[in-house]
């Protein structure tokens, strides 16, 4: 079985997740063939995901990884949460995904919606495949600030970009990778025009806190 799971968010709240997994099907009833030779079995052993210090055995939704409550400060009604979870299978290590979000009607105009949301995306070690992490961390983007922080996870970066029109917009990301486990989450905010600018330390504060807890969760016992 293989999986690609994939989950974000962009200004203007904006949300889309993708998540691909495909696997086999029944086998047909057999047949008796005593002319045929049974073939010998195969000494090839199926490959298996990468060891580590992190599992999601003990996560049945990948919502409870991650605390929308901080989006409610700048919108107050909940989306519907977006989630899936693809198990581990021979070589696949297993992924996560969430995605969170608040609505609110403006106050600057009565009509235009304010939206505030937060994705996690999970992938854990596959065999013979390089850390999704390094999918993620594309380096600098135009007009986007860049980083990294001391003391989380074996790699991170971060990333932080806004805008102005037609109202404030930011979106913050912060990605890590340690041991067997990638994970990355963004912070996006998108503001009815006039209404007054984000403070990216707000939404680095959110991001930030949110990554280290995730990965606490997914520590084995």
């Amino acid at each position: 079985m293989a999986g690609v799971i994939g989950a974000v968010v962009v200004l203007g709240a904006g949300v889309a997740i993708g998540l691909s997994v495909s696997g086999g099907s029944s086998p047909s009833e057999a047949k008796p063939a005593p002319t045929v030779p049974t073939p010998a079995p195969s000494t090839t052993a199926s490959p298996t995901s990468p060891p580590g210090k992190y599992s999601m055995r003990a996560i049945s939704n990948a919502c409870d990884l991650i605390d929308p409550k901080p989006l409610a400060k700048w919108s107050s009604t909940p989306k519907p949460p977006v989630h899936r979870e693809a198990p581990p299978d021979g070589g696949y290590g297993g992924g996560l995904t969430c995605t969170l979000g608040y609505t609110s009607t403006s106050t600057t105009d009565g009509t235009t919606t304010n939206e505030a949301g937060i994705s996690l995306e999970v992938e854990f070690a596959s065999a013979d495949e390089p850390p999704a992490f390094d999918k993620w961390n594309t380096g600098p983007r135009q007009g986007w600030t860049t980083g990294t922080t001391n003391g989380l996870g074996t790699r991170n970066y971060w990333r932080a970009g806004a805008v102005t029109e037609p109202g404030p917009g930011a979106s913050y990301i912060v990605g890590v990778q340690d041991s067997n486990v990638s994970a990355e989450i963004q912070v996006a905010v998108h503001r009815a025009k006039g209404e007054a600018p984000l403070k990216m330390d707000d939404l680095s504060a959110i991001g930030q806190t949110q990554i280290r807890a995730v990965l606490d969760r997914l520590k084995k016992a």
